[in-house]
C-alpha cells in the first residue's frame, strides 16, 4: 500500500523506512502491517484512489464557559 507521510503530533517529523528518509509530504510504500503504528501516532496517511491523501481537519477545543466573578471573601451577603 501506498502512504504520504503526513509529519505526526508536530506536523513535521519525517520517518525512515529501509534506510531511506522520507519528509513530510513523500510517498511511501509498505504493508498495512508495517505502517500500522506509524498510521496510528499520526507520521502516515493512507492514500486513496487517484493518489489523493484525504484531509481531515481537528475540531477546535471550546472555550471554558465564565459564569460569573465570584468574590470569595462574600458570600450571598455574608462576610468570612
Amino acid at each position: 500500500m501506498k502512504f504520504r507521510v503526513a509529519g505526526g503530533p508536530t506536523g513535521d517529523a519525517g520517518i525512515d523506512v529501509a534506510d531511506r528518509r522520507y519528509e513530510v509530504g513523500d510517498e511511501v510504500e509498505m504493508t498495512q502491517k508495517q505502517a500500522e503504528w506509524l498510521l496510528d501516532q499520526g507520521y502516515l496517511a493512507p492514500i486513496g484512489k487517484g493518489g489523493f491523501t484525504a484531509v481531515v481537519e481537528a475540531t477546535p477545543e471550546p472555550e471554558p464557559e465564565v459564569v460569573a466573578d465570584v468574590d470569595v471573601d462574600e458570600v450571598d451577603g455574608e462576610e468570612f
